[in-house]
């Protein structure tokens, strides 16, 4: 880890480490609401009310959630895509089927249609 002009510490990919974030909301907790000292520990129950209760750690935890999301979406569509494109394959290659069938109708019905358009254009 290296440390910048302010004495941050950056992990390997030089984003900085935060090392008194917790100790500074109760900080301003404790100012604010007339408790305790900053000095005094906080039991655990306290310490997550604080940051359940902070309106910038509800948004990291919101940003998380839904990177998660998009995270967890792509991965599923990357995994099904191959057996999608397979099935879909085989049920539309397979002359016996009726998607095969509905679909040689369908054109053999607007085929003509489509063909005049185009030569008229």
């Amino acid at each position: 880890m290296t440390e910048t002009k302010e004495d941050l510490l950056l992990d390997p990919d030089g984003i900085p480490i935060l090392t008194d974030l917790i100790q500074e909301h109760a900080a301003q907790y404790s100012a604010k609401s007339g408790q305790e000292s900053p000095n005094s520990e906080l039991s655990v129950d306290e310490l997550a009310g604080l940051l359940l209760n902070s309106q910038a750690f509800t948004q990291q935890l919101d940003e998380i959630a839904a990177e998660l999301v998009r995270s967890v979406r792509e991965q599923i569509e990357l995994a099904l895509r191959p057996v999608i494109e397979e099935a879909l394959n085989l049920a539309l290659d397979d002359s016996g089927t009726p998607s095969y069938e509905a679909v040689r109708k369908q054109l053999k019905a607007t085929l003509p249609e489509l063909l005049a358009r185009t030569l008229q254009d």
